[in-house]
């Protein structure tokens, strides 16, 4: 899967244990009749059913059963009590009341149609949970679509220090012509608005290619991204026919949205076709014909994926192309937990966050934020690249539009290149919070395949200057 090492981690199943004797007893305490569990349709329809000692990983005891009413499974209903309890909203177990509904319903009456709630084979059953955004004092307050300006150059690509792998080098002059880049990485909340809107287009879809119901989400016939229902680590949710951005506690009990984060768990297709659909959303040409995926030929106005050689000029060179190459994606040869989300002996996990993804909200290291929250007198460093980008290096690995190659640098002299025609895997940059320094300098390149969906894999987007 993996050409080279892209920061990939596994992650342990986190179980929850329900102590049912204990609701049970609170519940019968009060006047109520017991509950035939085993006549539930949930217990009917669920995976977890033959577990009896009620064990349910923490991703559908809180999304699955959270809608549940206390009359259809008095369990459900203690888990999204303790959910929301948890995560700020102060509710109280209280067996006299009626839960409130969630948006996940039932499972249909045998001979019913599809609603929501389908399930998809190969996925986890359950509906992302989200509590609503909610804003956070401290988060930098992001322009969507906001852009930068990269003047038309001629570079050195390629590590001038040989301190990285054979691919690498040799370094080689490339020349660009000019183009805008995304400030920010594409965030949670940008990718669901425009996954909201693609579903008014109908072009998402389930892997059968039927109508999109919940779980992974699929287009034009490839997996594009994550749900809450469909991965642990996605941190968008779906439900009531609407996508959404989860929220989750950190530091000191402080509930943080994930919406200002960086996107996640979205494959190279599934950023090709945010570009497409954001393009068509503002009036631009799609860029990449979904049928092959390959560019438009003469090239479209819309917004794209930056090619190898764009991301790594506006990562480590100044506006002019003059100067020289920085180590880091943000002007600097040294890195430390004030300019970088990264790993170094521990996570820099800056909101604390209790488990991964350890992703910040883009740009977070703008010199007026806590490097951590936990010790909010240690200030980030305005860590901008040299164009002025944020999160070059570190936060999320980022696609690029080319296929990799690990020959690719020995063509030489270049001028505005794409990659090779053909591959396997497709280009990520800039390593992220579960990675190492070595894996954050400019120079670094990476390969996946692109249907792969991981914590930290991220993007940003592109576009020509309107003059072109």
């Amino acid at each position: 899967m993996y050409a080279k090492c892209a920061g990939r981690r596994n992650r342990g199943g986190v179980v929850l244990l329900l102590m049912a004797a204990v609701f049970f007893g609170a519940s019968m305490s009060q006047g109520e009749a017991s509950y035939d569990l085993k006549g539930s349709e949930f217990f009917e329809g669920h995976p977890a059913d033959a577990d009896m000692n009620w064990r349910l990983a923490i991703n559908e005891a809180m999304s699955y059963l959270a809608g549940w009413q206390q009359g259809d499974n008095p369990i459900g209903y203690a888990i999204r009590v303790a959910y929301l309890w948890q995560n700020g909203e102060g509710y109280v177990y209280d067996p006299s009341q009626a839960p409130p509904m969630c948006w996940m319903l039932p499972f249909p009456d045998e001979g019913e149609g599809e609603i929501e709630g389908e399930i998809i084979e190969g996925e986890e059953e359950g509906e992302g949970e989200g509590e609503g955004e909610i804003p956070v004092e401290g988060e930098p307050v992001v322009v969507p679509g906001e852009l930068v300006d990269v003047p038309a150059c001629t570079f050195e690509m390629g590590d001038p220090w040989n301190e990285g792998d054979s691919d690498e080098v040799p370094v080689h002059d490339v020349y660009l012509d000019a183009y805008r880049i995304g400030k920010y990485e594409v965030t949670n909340q940008e990718y669901a608005d425009v996954l909201n809107w693609a579903k008014g287009q109908g072009y998402l879809t389930n892997s059968s290619g039927g109508a999109y119901t919940y779980g992974l989400i699929y287009a034009y016939g490839q997996p594009i991204a994550d749900t809450a229902a469909s991965s642990i680590d996605a941190q968008i949710t779906y439900g009531w026919g609407e996508f959404g951005v989860c929220s989750r506690t950190g530091h000191g009990g402080v509930v943080y949205s994930m919406a200002n984060h960086p996107m996640i768990c979205v494959s190279w297709y599934g950023a090709v076709c945010y570009c497409n659909w954001l393009s068509e959303k503002h009036g631009l040409q799609p860029f990449y014909n979904t049928a092959t995926w390959t560019r438009y030929w003469p090239v479209r106005n819309g917004y794209r994926l930056p090619t190898e050689a764009e991301w790594e000029r506006a990562a480590a060179w100044a506006a002019s192309g003059e100067g020289r190459h920085w180590r880091y994606g943000m002007t600097s040869d040294v890195i430390d937990f004030t300019r970088a989300n990264y790993y170094k002996s521990g996570w820099a996990n800056p909101l604390g966050l209790p488990d991964s993804p350890f992703t910040s909200p883009v740009g977070w290291y703008n010199g007026v934020n806590p490097a951590r929250v936990s010790a909010p007198d240690t200030l980030t460093v305005n860590a901008t690249s040299p164009v002025g980008v944020y999160d070059m290096s570190g936060n999320v690995w980022e696609w690029c539009h080319d296929w990799y190659d690990d020959t690719y640098y020995q063509g030489g002299a270049m001028t505005n290149p794409t990659g090779p025609s053909t591959g396997t895997y497709r280009v990520l940059r800039g390593g992220s919070e579960g990675d190492g320094s070595r894996a954050l300098r400019s120079a670094e390149r990476g390969g996946v395949t692109p249907d792969l969906r991981e914590l930290n894999f991220g993007f940003r987007v592109v576009v020509f200057p309107v003059s072109r």
